[in-house]
Formats: C-alpha cells, structure tokens, sequence
C-alpha cells in the first residue's frame, strides 16, 4: 500500500528537477524556520544574567519554556487550521511579523517574572505559525520524490539557530545586556519578512490550498484521531520532546558544572547545534536514497541519544563530551525529520497542517515545555545531573518501541482505502 512515487510527482519529475523547479521558497521556508526558533533556542544564554538581575532560580528561569510550550499548545491547532484553509504563507509572514514586535515588548517591559512567563506565552503562541506547521505544508506540496531531503533541508533551519542563536545571543549579553540581545532577536523576522514574501509559495499540480486539493489527498483530522498509530507517534513526539527541551536548555548550566567557562559553553552548544543541522540534513538523504522506514531510524536515532546521555552522565567530559554532543545533536536532527515525514506519508498532505499541529507540535511542545523544569528539578532534587541523565536514558529508550511499531503501519494510498 505504499504511495506511487511518480504518480505523486508532477510530470514525473526527478528528485534534481523538483528542486531546480523550488529552491527559492525552500530558501525562504529554512530562514523562516530559522529565525522563528532562535528564541527557543537561545534560552540557556539568558539563565545566567537572568539570575544576575533578579535573583531568580534556574528553574524559575526555565519555566519560561513551559510558559513557551504552552502558548504553541493553544495556538497549533488553528494555526494549523489556517495553514489548511487560507494558505500557509501568510500565517507565517503574519506570524513573523507579531514575534518581531513580542521580542521587541518583552525587552522593553519586562520587570518581574509574571511578565517574562507572559512574554513566553505569547511568543510561543505566535511560533506556531512559523514552525513546520506551515512550513512543512509548504515543503509537503512542492516536493514528492524528494520530500525527505526538503524536509531535511527544511529542518537544518532550526538546527542553524541553535548554532547561531547561543552563541550570538552570548556574545550581545557579555558585550551589552540581555535586552539587547532580544532586540536583535526581534530585528530578525523583519529583515527576512521581504524575501519571504517574494519567494514563499504553494503547490505546482494540484496549487494551492487544501480545500482545493482533490479527494484523496489525504485523512481528515477526525479520522486520523481515530487511528492507532496517532496516539502511538503522539507519544513517542511526547517523550522525544521531553528528552530534547530537558537537556538541551539545561546543557549550559550542566556544562558550567564541569568546569567549563560561559563562551565555551556556548561554543559546545554550538557543536550541538552543528550536529543537528548535519541529522536533519542527511536524514533526509538517508530516506529517499536508502529507502529505510523514516520511523524505524527514528527508533535507532532515539537508541543513539540514550546513549549519548550516558556519556554525558559517566564520561567526565572531555573526549566523553565532545562524542556525546554529536551524537545527540545528530538525534535531535533526524528525530524532527522523521516525525514530519511520517505524518505526511501516513495521513497525506491535504490536512497536513491540522494533524501536525497536534501530533508533531501539541504533542512535542508538551514535552519541550515540561522538560526543561523536570529536568532541572531531577537534578536539584535526586542528587545532581548524574541522575537527571539516568532518567532521561529511560525515557529515550521508552520510546523506541513505540516507534518500532509505527513502522507495521502502511503510508497513505488514499482516504478509501483505509488501512
């Protein structure tokens, strides 16, 4: 039952063709996607003056992301909504528009820790209409034979600012303030906004919109919430979020420990991120060359983490640290390439944008949202990141099966088939 490859593809094109024929909106989609990340990204640079200027916690601090994952809850499904119903490209351009002018409030205004809880809502809220919601809806219509690569290449945005963000969010802190350092977050937006609007585009066949888009293109929201295998990849994004926002926020203060200086904490976070834009790269590759169930690398990627969590536990840093960083970076990477082309090959493309909204955003920030202060209380609480590390293993390992057995699931051959 899998999908005919070349019927999907417009005239039959090559994978070469597909991107000779879309390389400008594939262009915009990664600067989109990368720019609307960074303040996610860049949280663990702020923990430190933070703490410096208010006396608050690192899991009050920390909080934030919860605070974040929670505006993204409310806001992905209409987000997701929209995208389906009046295009994708202006959910993002708009939603580009209004993070600009929240990072810009939130470095003016913000005084008490109410307030910067608040300002997490609301830029979480409006980072689902630039996330891969709509981005992925974008990348699901121009690209067929090559959708993994482009979903890869989509992603490396995300993986960009996480190199980009920590350590450039660093260096504005250590030469000026962390306000600053957000009013460069929200020039961002804006200088892409006008490139964006000139390259974003949908669909070449069937053009455009979903309810345009012939029947069969794909499972409506409501019958894809009556699947099994919805709920089984809900939980696993579940747990692979809260793996990924648990240790990631806390690497800089995790590295502080060992002993390691602020920049070059940065730096090592860098290195995260570098393996991260390489996972969500060549995981794309991997799909459309070597032909391996995107979940099935899924479960081997998530194998891979636990593993690198233990070195971060038991390695002492030093060459443990520099195998482990990679190693989870790539993780991270191929994790989010396989959980979006998955929802495209078993659910379809028509309702893409409703059915990520909940499965690969709902799902995922719940777990980005929560695991950043499970984290940092498992540390202060259970006697240090040794053991915080030891649960995390668990709860990587925990999901391998889950996504072992999305992979008996047949990809989508159309709404009537069934399963």
């Amino acid at each position: 039952m899998k999908m005919d490859m070349q019927a999907l593809t417009p005239g039959g094109m090559t994978i070469g063709e597909e991107f000779r024929r879309s390389w400008k909106p594939m262009v915009a989609v990664v600067l989109g996607i990368c720019f609307g990340s960074v303040p996610a990204y860049s949280l663990g640079a702020f923990i430190q003056p933070l703490t410096q200027e208010f006396g608050w916690s690192v899991t009050q601090i920390t909080g934030w992301m919860l605070c974040w994952s929670l505006g993204a809850i409310c806001s992905a499904p209409i987000a997701g909504y929209l995208a389906d119903r009046v295009g994708a490209k202006g959910v993002a351009l708009v939603s580009l528009f209004v993070l600009a002018g929240i990072l810009a409030a939130t470095g003016f205004a913000v005084e008490t820790l109410a307030q910067y809880y608040l300002s997490g809502f609301a830029i979480g809220a409006i980072v689902s209409g630039t996330s891969a919601i709509t981005y992925g809806r974008i990348v699901s219509s121009l690209f067929s034979r090559g959708l993994g690569t482009a979903l890869g290449i989509m992603s490396t945005g995300i993986g960009a600012s996480a190199i980009i963000g920590p350590r450039l969010m660093q260096g504005i802190i250590d030469a000026y303030d962390w306000r600053t350092a957000l009013f460069v977050e929200a020039a961002f937006p804006l200088i892409i906004l006008p490139l964006l609007g000139l390259w974003l585009r949908e669909g070449h066949s069937d053009q455009m919109i979903a309810n345009r888009a012939p029947k069969g293109e794909g499972f409506t929201l409501g019958t894809a919430l009556r699947m099994p295998v919805f709920w089984i990849m809900s939980l696993g994004a579940l747990l692979y979020g809260i793996c990924v926002g648990g240790v990631s926020v806390n690497l800089m203060p995790f590295l502080a420990t060992e002993g390691i200086s602020r920049a070059e904490a940065a730096s090592a976070v860098g290195l995260f991120g570098f393996a991260t834009v390489t996972g969500r790269f060549l995981t794309g590759i991997i799909i459309d060359r070597v032909h391996i169930h995107a979940s099935v690398l899924m479960s081997i990627v998530l194998a891979a983490e636990a593993l690198s969590f233990v070195l971060l536990a038991y390695g002492g840093g030093g060459v443990a640290l520099l195998i482990a960083l990679p190693i989870f970076g790539f993780a991270v990477g191929a994790e989010a390439d396989c959980l979006a082309y998955c929802t495209v090959r078993i659910f379809g493309r028509r309702y893409y944008g409703s059915i990520f909204g909940i499965l690969g955003i709902v799902m995922l920030y719940i777990g980005t949202g929560i695991g950043p202060v499970l984290f940092s209380l498992s540390q202060e609480k259970l006697g240090g990141y040794g053991m915080a590390f030891n649960i995390w293993t668990g709860l990587a390992l925990l999901a391998v099966p889950l996504f072992l057995w999305v992979a008996r699931v047949p990809f989508f051959a159309g709404a009537d088939e069934g399963y």
